[in-house]
């Protein structure tokens, strides 16, 4: 029996108050160990995501603004980490309160931050005792100093946050809005002003920190703007644990450890076919590059075999850029697709295919739908439709939807659907299918299940890159030894962490989308 996915519940901070509580109660001490667990993750999420801004410079400089609550105990906890993993760091601290208004464990992160390297922390005056708004100011003028901040950590206020946001703190997040010189700008658990209700105008985050608990919020459309990107720091709350019986999450997040059930050895006398063998529909002449970045997806995510059926024009190029597939030359129509005379072929070998991708370059001709239509008519396998083969009259022909993962991105779906905002979840418990809504959360869905995935972010966001997923998604598909859902949900994760350490290592910018294909191994192979 396959292991099971790992996934964890999606709160209201409402809902996750009152787990935490369950959890921790009134224990001192292991809120203090929960403290120290989210910090250190707080700082290395921070170090990481620098890079895909920059080289860290030699003295980097942070802002910490400290709340007198747990949020302001884990930016202290995370200024000590960043202060002993680079010496030459320096950290301004701005408390919300003075230090004997926070709570007991603020105050012994505090102590132990400069008890460690008190002469490069320079503490601020509190925020509360600052009379003006021009106080406030001045107050940041004197700190900044050069070229300012590498990085501001945001640890105002957690999830017992209630609008309005009150003066002086009100006016002090406006102000750090309009900063350039901030650097990269963090926030814990929560950007200060976003919770279950939120401010008109809270702290703008390039990046979310949700530690511990994932909170429903930062989700929230109305949120993006503010909340940036989100990671998921895992402290171990979920290892065992049971939701109160007063918390019913109905939808799910993906932490990364979810992708260790993929590391295993591969057993020692085995062949190629125990790992599948994936049939590729896929390119045309006007769009030859995706059947080729999707089947490169497929041979290094995992596949035992994989064979493609492209276009005859195309197929000795393709056998050339990637001699470990099998290219078969498929009849073409007068535009370049596959034609519908080709059927035949496909249905030879079908029997030996144990999944089937389509759509990745394929083109909307209709008699290419047609052979689609047909071909998914004999097969009894998975099979993962992307791009041009995602047409609602293909899907609706589908003999068997429940065996279908659909991978469209916004403007597709809405094609799927017929609707511009529908519910992806909904959709599929119509059509009965798996439907992955790629996006910058990518939602997998069942017509029970609503997973979320926060890996990836904007390196994602060009051409190719749902190419690569779906020969990812079909690899895993391949093997057969897990759900539809669970295989995409695996998916997802798999090819949003390789983004992730793509642009940790390279930045944003200067990549390209296949280059991802070059940390599939790094980011199943570690934790980060």
């Amino acid at each position: 029996m396959s292991e099971a996915l790992v996934t964890h519940p999606l709160l209201t901070c409402s809902e996750a108050l009152a787990f935490e509580q369950s959890l921790l109660g009134d224990d001192a001490e292991a809120e203090w160990q929960a403290m120290n667990e989210a910090g250190v993750g707080l700082a290395d999420c921070l170090l990481r995501d620098m890079r895909e801004l920059r080289t860290i410079p030699h003295r980097p400089r942070f802002l910490f603004l400290v709340g007198k609550g747990h949020n302001g105990g884990d930016a202290l906890v995370a200024a000590k980490r960043l202060l002993r993993s680079i010496p030459t760091a320096r950290a301004s601290l701005w408390p919300a309160e003075p230090w004997d208004g926070c709570k007991p464990n603020v105050q012994r992160a505090r102590d132990e931050l400069l008890e460690l390297a008190a002469k490069r922390v320079e503490e601020l005056e509190p925020l509360s005792t600052l009379a003006s708004p021009e106080h406030i100011e001045a107050t940041f003028q004197n700190a900044v100093l050069g070229d300012g901040f590498h990085a501001c950590l945001d640890g105002l206020f957690g999830m017992q946050f209630q609008p309005p946001v009150r003066e002086p703190l009100s006016h002090l997040l406006g102000f750090l809005n309009d900063r350039a010189d901030l650097g990269l700008r963090a926030s814990v658990d929560l950007p200060s002003g976003v919770g279950d209700e939120t401010d008109t105008f809270p702290f703008r985050a390039d990046f979310t920190y949700s530690t511990g608990i994932a909170k429903a919020p930062l989700l929230d459309p109305a949120n993006a703007q503010f909340v940036g990107r989100i990671r998921y720091v895992d402290v171990g709350f979920f290892d065992g644990a049971k939701l109160p019986a007063t918390v019913s999450s109905g939808k799910e997040i993906l932490p990364g450890s979810a992708i260790r059930i993929l590391r295993k050895l591969r057993p020692a006398h085995c062949d190629k076919r125990d790992f599948g063998h994936l049939f590729l529909l896929a390119g045309s002449r006007t769009y030859p590059g995706a059947a080729l970045m999707a089947a490169k997806a497929a041979t290094r995510s995992g596949v035992g075999l994989l064979t493609a059926f492209v276009p005859e024009s195309l197929q000795p190029s393709f056998a050339a850029a990637l001699p470990e597939a099998m290219w078969v030359p498929m009849p073409e129509t007068p535009d370049g697709g596959l034609a519908l005379e080709g059927r035949g072929v496909v249905v030879e070998k079908l029997s030996r295919a144990t999944a089937l991708v389509a759509g990745p370059g394929l083109g909307t001709e209709r008699e290419t739908q047609v052979l689609l239509s047909e071909l998914l008519k004999e097969f009894d396998g998975p099979a993962v439709l992307d791009a041009d083969a995602l047409q609602p009259e293909v899907i609706a022909e589908a003999p068997k939807p429940e065996r279908l993962a659909l991978t469209p991105h916004a403007g597709e779906f809405s094609r799927l659907s017929g609707e511009s905002d529908a519910c992806p979840r909904a959709y599929s418990g119509k059509i009965g299918c798996t439907t992955v809504l790629k996006g910058p959360f990518t939602r997998i869905c069942s017509s029970e299940r609503e997973l979320f995935n926060v890996s990836g972010g904007p390196v994602l966001a060009r051409g190719g890159s749902g190419d690569l997923l779906a020969g990812i998604i079909g690899s895993l598909a391949a093997r057969g030894d897990r759900s539809l859902f669970d295989v995409a949900a695996l998916g997802v994760l798999w090819h949003g962490r390789a983004a992730d350490a793509l642009a940790r290592q390279h930045g944003q910018e200067a990549v390209n989308a296949t280059e991802l294909l070059d940390y599939l191994s790094f980011s199943l192979r570690n934790d980060f």
